[in-house]
């Protein structure tokens, strides 16, 4: 019997993991400068786009700097701004999206075993910045009610994301550029839009940003991953699907 419920719940899962599939790529925000240069490059980076100056070599740098993660577009871009004015708890929630999303980042670069790069507190000769942006957030609309908020698509429906909140889709987008501390010169650029992995039980959305976390923590583990292997190497996508509750 407990064999039987074993093997449904892993066809289950199998059928969930085919079923899921990447969305589509969000719009450009405004956050990068010549985002036109980036393209997809799925041979190495799972993102949407992505973008390397010619001739950069991550050898020459050992140390990074991770900025204060923007919201500014992610607020005025998606319609959430029009659709909740002088909202307190939208304010609030991008604040704590900042952080989260800046801690998980370095959270990831500070536990990996290879210390490939080592989180530095200022520029230097051989230390690069990571400057990020949440550009776009589509909560599931229990959490968008729970909260009492405005959903773009209601007060704002010319807005791109209102498609997304209507189909019913959580989902969020990042776009990220590194750079030297020194000459500020951009080093390398990405954009990606990803939904949440389907959860059996969702423990995570309960807040504003909850339905993201996985994708966040997802990407920081990817850039990881990127900073530490050849150019050989493929990193592969996020997973559709996880028996994790939180």
């Amino acid at each position: 019997m407990q064999k039987t419920r074993f093997l449904n719940l892993c066809a289950l899962a199998a059928a969930l993991f085919v079923a899921a599939c990447k969305t589509d790529p969000a719009a450009d925000s405004g956050f990068l400068e010549n985002p036109e240069l980036m393209a997809g490059h799925r041979e190495r980076a799972p993102f949407d786009r992505a973008w390397v100056k010619p001739g950069f070599s991550k050898s020459a740098y050992t140390g990074l700097i991770i900025s204060e993660v923007d919201t500014r577009f992610l607020l005025a871009n998606s319609g959430w701004s029009a659709a909740n004015p002088a909202s307190e708890t939208l304010d609030s929630s991008a604040r704590e999206l900042a952080r989260f999303t800046r801690n998980a980042f370095l959270n990831a670069f500070r536990q990996d075993p290879k210390r490939r790069f080592e989180i530095a507190l200022r520029p230097g000769v051989g230390v690069a910045v990571l400057d990020l942006a949440i550009v776009e957030l589509v909560p599931s609309k229990s959490v968008i009610g729970a909260l009492g908020l405005g959903a773009p698509f209601v007060r704002a429906p010319a807005v791109a994301v209102g498609s997304k909140v209507a189909g019913g889709n959580p989902c969020v987008a990042i776009e990220g550029r590194l750079r030297d501390s020194v000459t500020g010169e951009v080093l390398a650029m990405f954009a990606d839009r990803e939904e949440p992995p389907f959860r059996i039980i969702d423990a995570k959305a309960v807040t504003w940003y909850g339905d993201a976390q996985d994708s966040i923590e997802t990407w920081a583990k990817q850039l990881v991953e990127l900073g530490n292997t050849s150019s050989a190497h493929k990193v592969g996508d996020a997973p559709n699907f996880t028996l994790k509750p939180w």
